[in-house]
């Protein structure tokens, strides 16, 4: 069984890590202008099926990964949402 967690747990570490390096280049430069919205809108509503899926398996290691996912997910969403309104507002 141990093997089994560990499989799970390495597999959300690299799921959940994998958007880590486009959060940290998004959170330098603020450029999102080759980010598609709608990708990032469908893996958010990927990861909150996921956390759904985790909390009724009562499955900490998919809660876990998914809440991290969320919030890096949420992040390069509202900052592409804010560069798509400044751009807006200047023409």
């Amino acid at each position: 069984m141990y093997h089994i967690a560990a499989i799970g747990f390495t597999a959300a570490i690299c799921s959940t890590f994998a958007l880590l390096p486009q959060v940290i280049r998004v959170w330098k430069t603020r450029e999102t202008d080759q980010l598609s919205g709608g990708a990032f809108l469908l893996m958010f509503v990927g990861a909150i099926l996921w956390f759904t899926y985790g909390v009724l398996r009562e499955d900490m290691v998919i809660i876990s990964a998914n809440s991290i996912t969320l919030l890096f997910i949420a992040y390069i969403i509202v900052i592409k949402a804010k560069n798509t309104y400044s751009s807006n507002q200047q023409e």
